[in-house]
């Protein structure tokens, strides 16, 4: 139902505490979480793999978020989230430079997955730290399964795009007063590497949509900057996703075009078709996505995915979801960790249950 929420809105709508930006009226400070475990298995071609995973349907988290008001108009805020591995108890990692030389290893409690303080008032939101990139909210808004677990969009699953295709650190953004717009909303973000020479993890993003009750559509650019090599380059991301709910079901569609700017410029493209169903007071989940690049071999690959969600209550469900690829030319996708020849191809599902806190 968050799904049919959010839309393609989501981004500027939940700005900080839960709250739009100019909509400040107390302060408070919520603990939240979610908890998601799932047993999940793998075939390939080449080897089969079972494992118990975390965050197949939601990405297991801990949270702490808060809202002060300031009077006349004005707000503060912070929010501080970091990713689980359930299976495991381990925290998940973070970057801290934008680029894989600062890779931080799993293990520790991070706040990798947000870490940001904003200021908000009827002009819009400033929220500064580590946040979603702009372009990522298309990935992730267009997908009936939230770009998580085996059903996971392939344009966000085996994009091209490095390490701040989800995620940037030391950045700043801006975001539009949605709720002052009619509708309209938009974001625009720079971020810094913060090397002592060099740009490498420089870059800014933005995206600007419409959405109401019915539909929404909204459409990003980002780039992010390295130095080019015969491996790395700069990467450069466009993308434009959109919804329509028709109240028995809430279809969603999205188009995307990477690339990365290295001696010899590689360029991949994908798109997702998917719709959430509303079921009593279930989900039914169905997608299917396909990317692409101009790689030696013409490695192609589609994906289909039908998942099931059975709410056994307003913070707990128990979950199904089963995925098969088809893997063309010299694409070797395989699914849940399993291995799988170039041109062969892999089957894959998770069962799990999730509680939020």
């Amino acid at each position: 139902m968050a799904l049919a929420v959010l839309g393609c809105a989501g981004g500027a709508g939940a700005q900080v505490a839960g709250t739009g930006a100019g909509e400040v009226t107390s302060s408070s400070v919520t603990l939240f979480g979610v908890v998601d475990l799932a047993v999940a298995y793998g075939h390939g071609s080449e080897n089969n793999l079972s494992r118990l995973v975390s965050g197949a349907n939601t990405v297991s988290r801990l949270g702490f978020r808060g809202v002060e008001d300031l009077g006349g108009g004005l707000g503060a805020g912070f929010w501080l989230e970091s990713g689980l591995n359930v299976d495991d108890g381990t925290g998940s990692g973070s970057n801290t430079n934008n680029q894989p030389s600062g890779a931080t290893s799993s293990g520790a409690l991070t706040f990798g997955r947000r870490a940001t303080a904003s200021l908000m008032g009827t002009w819009g939101e400033i929220r500064l730290g580590r946040d979603y990139v702009a372009t990522f909210r298309n990935r992730d808004q267009t997908d009936p399964f939230t770009t998580n677990g085996v059903g996971a969009s392939l344009p966000y699953a085996i994009s091209i795009i490095g390490v701040t295709e989800t995620r940037a650190s030391n950045m700043i953004g801006y975001f539009l007063p949605a709720a002052a717009l009619g509708g309209f909303f938009g974001e625009a973000q720079y971020y810094m590497g913060e090397n002592t020479s060099g740009s490498d993890g420089n870059g800014w993003q933005a995206r600007l949509g419409y959405a109401n009750k019915v539909w929404g559509v909204a459409g990003a650019y980002g780039l992010t900057k390295y130095a080019q090599t015969a491996t790395t380059g700069d990467n450069k991301a466009w993308n434009i996703g959109g919804h329509w709910n028709f109240g028995w079901a809430n279809l969603m569609a999205g188009w995307f075009e990477d690339e990365v700017e290295r001696t010899s410029t590689l360029k991949g493209t994908g798109y997702i078709l998917g719709a959430v169903i509303p079921i009593r007071v279930d989900q039914l989940k169905i997608s299917y996505s396909s990317y692409k690049t101009d790689d030696v071999g013409d490695p192609r690959t589609q994906k289909l995915a039908v998942g099931y969600v059975y709410n056994l209550s307003k913070r707990t469900a128990a979950y199904g979801t089963y995925a098969h690829v088809q893997n063309h030319g010299s694409a070797a996708v395989g699914l849940n960790g399993s291995l799988t020849g170039p041109g062969k191809n892999s089957d894959g599902f998770d069962l799990g249950l999730k509680h939020s806190f």
